[in-house]
């Protein structure tokens, strides 16, 4: 009886040392294995990468061809299609197409992934931040009856003269030594009623240079007091901005903060070369087509980075019905009078019922996001961070890139 102990206690022991055995050369195994899944993995994600930011796509040119439909496009790249010093340069129109709204002209993610060639193995998400961020805090404001308040008007009109303007980083840091170039546009109307006129106004451009807090104070008290007492009778405040362009050794942020209250909503549209597309959802809103209401006329006006022009009912949605009427909703395709490369903003003038206001609508997207967002808990993932410019403004690109479950 003894010895049948002494085998089962042999058979166990060799059973132990086999287990030890085989788990130490798994283990010494799938070290590299794992490496080599990384590598193939960080391999590809600079691959994607670098073709979506650095090549133009085919054709180059399709980003601003609002003519070409989704299907037709052969190849995807955000690259401008022109010879630059700057590694990565971006082109605005491109991105326009790719933003997660819903328009005839848009790129949907499923087609996006099939022109990368990543079908249903890869998955990636593109985030753009950009370098500067810079906030706009009103610290007082005039009231109708010219009087100055530290808050706004409940219930009422008022408009902010004067701001503490703070650049930080993408992280919230403060940056010192940004010089800032700061404005204000304000919009009115003279003898409101059929034969109006539109004037628009600007004051001397404003220069100075954040302190170590990242902050700069800018005063329009006395200049946006004129404007409101002039009001009445035969002149009307359509609106007022205020424009802030931050420049770091080169690399610039903008920002077009409302100074007065707008009702005047205009979502879900993008900005397509000279085209802006945008749902005709929002009851009541009329946009002067030809810069024209009753007998006045929008010249074009263009303010460091922002453009103020007139609008025409396009004739593009003739040859491109898709854009008209798109998944079932209807969409208006209004075309600007006059747009310059190095404009990020365009301003014009619109009505709602009775109520003017001014639009500003940005041309690059202040919170560009590609992709999923939301990364499946317990995936390998790769991160790349890439600085990227889009015109004079500078961005930070962060690319998230994983495999798909059972891939």
């Amino acid at each position: 009886m003894h010895v049948i102990y002494d085998y089962i206690a042999t058979a166990a022991i060799f059973v132990l040392i086999f287990a030890f055995s085989m788990a130490s050369l798994l283990n010494i195994v799938e070290t590299p294995i794992r490496y080599l899944s990384e590598q193939q993995l960080f391999t590809k994600a600079e691959t994607v990468l670098g073709n979506l930011l650095g090549y133009a796509g085919d054709p180059a040119n399709w980003g601003s061809n609002i003519t070409l439909r989704p299907q037709d496009l052969r190849a995807v790249g955000l690259s401008r299609n022109v010879k630059s010093e700057i590694i990565y340069e971006l082109d605005m129109d491109k991105l326009a197409r790719l933003l997660p709204i819903d328009t005839g002209a848009s790129i949907d993610e499923e087609t996006l992934y099939t022109l990368l060639n990543l079908g249903n193995d890869y998955r990636f998400y593109l985030h753009l931040t950009p370098i500067l961020n810079i906030s706009v805090k009103p610290t007082s404001y005039v009231y109708p009856d010219g009087s100055i308040h530290p808050n706004p008007n409940q219930g009422g009109e008022s408009y902010a003269s004067s701001f503490q303007v703070t650049v930080t980083t993408h992280e919230l840091t403060p940056v010192g030594n940004v010089n800032l170039t700061v404005y204000i546009l304000t919009a009115y109307l003279d003898n409101p009623g059929i034969n109006a006129g539109l004037w628009y106004v600007t004051n001397e451009t404003r220069h100075d240079v954040t302190k170590w807090n990242g902050s700069a104070n800018f005063n329009y008290t006395s200049f946006m007091r004129d404007l409101v007492l002039a009001q009445g009778g035969s002149r009307r405040l359509v609106g007022s901005l205020l424009i802030v362009v931050g420049d770091l050794c080169g690399m610039q942020t903008m920002t077009v903060y409302q100074c007065s209250h707008t009702t005047l909503p205009i979502s879900e549209g993008v900005m397509i070369g000279k085209y802006l597309i945008f749902s005709d959802t929002v009851e009541g809103v009329k946009i002067p087509i030809g810069g024209r209401h009753g007998t006045w006329d929008s010249a074009e006006c263009v303010f460091s980075g922002v453009i103020v022009t007139a609008v025409e009912n396009s004739s593009i949605h003739g040859q491109c019905p898709w854009l008209k009427f798109h998944n079932g909703k209807n969409y208006q395709v209004l075309e600007l009078t006059y747009v310059e490369p190095d404009i990020y903003w365009v301003v014009f003038v619109a009505k709602r019922y009775s109520d003017w206001g001014l639009v500003a609508f940005p041309r690059i997207p202040a919170d560009f996001r590609l992709g999923y967002s939301v990364i499946p808990r317990g995936t390998q993932v790769v991160k790349l961070r890439r600085i990227v410019f889009i015109g004079k403004m500078a961005f930070f690109a962060e690319f998230y890139f994983w495999r798909t479950h059972g891939s």
